[in-house]
């Protein structure tokens, strides 16, 4: 009855320690399996670091351009600005030498008068056809100065204000871009906040999982070791009694 007793008693031990056991398994496996999220979740949040600062240099990238784009302008200007200038030094050179030959124009007439006076009538015509030549010459290029001045000027306006609209239409592209890349940023900033809050709390809830699951484990541990010392004794204790 006694050995029978032992038996009954090391059966049941064996099934607590086999219990005990899978239990202590399972522990372990949750244990895993939590260290692999929380290593998944820190990789995805690496990833969308990387993301952020990738936006970041296309962000400087577009500033850079929009610089660019800005000295560009800078010169173009510079250049209309010269070309303006140069416009009008041709149209004072151009009236300095109408003035210089309306001058010598004057003194080949006083020449041709004094040295002419016989043929005064005859050469009086001449001179009148060459005053009203001259005259004629000069209405008319009187008359190209101011459209020549207009056309050069009108064109120089026309070219200045294409390169101004299209400046503005560069810098309204580079602010819009500026504004999709800011948006992105943000929204890349707001969702790294929450993954690394989700993350912060996750690994705060595993680790207190963890320590919970320790404590079990090694609450387990330690009845398995007790078990064990009284199966070691219940088995010594049969041997015992089967030896009586």
């Amino acid at each position: 009855k006694e050995l029978k007793e032992k038996e009954e008693s090391l059966l049941v031990c064996q099934q607590v320690c086999k219990h005990l056991q899978e239990e202590v398994a399972e522990k372990e496996r949750r244990e895993e399996d939590l260290k692999r999220r929380t290593g998944r979740s820190e990789s995805e949040l690496e990833t969308l670091k990387a993301l952020l600062s990738q936006t970041e240099q296309e962000v400087l990238m577009l500033k850079q351009e929009r610089e660019l784009l800005k000295s560009r302008t800078e010169q173009l200007q510079e250049t209309l600005r010269q070309k303006v200038q140069s416009e009008d030094s041709w149209r004072d050179k151009l009236e300095m030498d109408l003035a210089k030959g309306e001058a010598r124009h004057k003194e080949a007439i006083l020449k041709v008068r004094e040295e002419a006076r016989v043929e005064l009538e005859l050469e009086r015509q001449k001179q009148q056809e060459l005053i009203t030549k001259y005259q004629r010459e000069h209405e008319e290029l009187q008359q190209k100065i101011p459209g020549l001045i207009s056309s050069a000027t009108k064109s120089l306006r026309m070219e200045m204000e294409i390169l101004e609209k299209k400046l503005q239409d560069a810098q309204m592209k580079v602010a819009e871009k500026d504004g999709d890349k800011e948006k992105e940023i943000q929204s890349l900033k707001r969702l790294i906040s929450e993954l690394e809050f989700q993350l912060t709390m996750e690994k705060s809830n595993n680790e207190s999982f963890l320590d919970k699951l320790r404590k079990e484990i090694k609450h387990k541990s330690d009845e398995l070791e007790k078990l064990t010392q009284e199966k070691t004794q219940l088995i010594h204790s049969l041997s015992q009694v089967q030896e009586e």
